[in-house]
């Protein structure tokens, strides 16, 4: 089954930071997390954001997915610590960004299905 258009899918938001190796990443990560489990998680719309480290140490993403581009910029609007994971980002040492791309989904092609084998 090819899906042509899933607009349900919604909206993703690709954040890219730059780090200066596998402990800064950790280190990221962490403030990240926290960050999302506090408040975003339970914004309107929200549907998951998911973390990746570069394998070089050099690079951590963020692939947030939400029902709309509406839903994620409000949740900025109703951000208890607007400002501060920012501040929080300028001031760690050996980390570089954020850089955000926003992508809406156009075309899905899932995996296919595997016969069991009797």
């Amino acid at each position: 089954m090819v899906h042509t258009d899933r607009p349900e899918a919604g909206f993703i938001a690709i954040v890219t930071l730059r780090t200066d190796g596998p402990e800064t990443q950790r280190q990221l990560l962490d403030l990240l997390v926290r960050d999302v489990e506090e408040w975003v998680r339970h914004c309107p719309g929200f549907i998951s954001a998911n973390y990746h480290f570069s394998i070089d140490g050099t690079r951590l993403v963020n692939y947030a997915q939400w029902t709309s581009e509406e839903a994620y910029r409000e949740s900025f609007k109703s951000n208890p610590r607007a400002g501060a994971l920012r501040q929080a980002l300028a001031g760690m040492p050996g980390v570089q960004g954020p850089e955000m791309v926003a992508y809406t989904l156009r075309r899905s092609i899932p995996a296919a299905e595997v016969a069991s084998r009797n």
